[in-house]
């Protein structure tokens, strides 16, 4: 992450790093519970 070498102090570098793994991590969960939802669509029609 080449931005965060422009911010002012490492604690705020520390910061943006965890919200992006956070934001990160709640992608993937999204991305799961949409996959289970068509899974249990799909042997709602089998």
């Amino acid at each position: 992450m080449r931005v965060i070498g422009l911010l002012s102090s490492e604690e705020e570098a520390k910061e943006i790093k965890f919200i992006a793994q956070v934001c990160s991590l709640n992608d993937r969960i999204r991305f799961i519970v949409k996959i289970e939802k068509l899974k249990q669509m799909a042997e709602e029609k089998s």
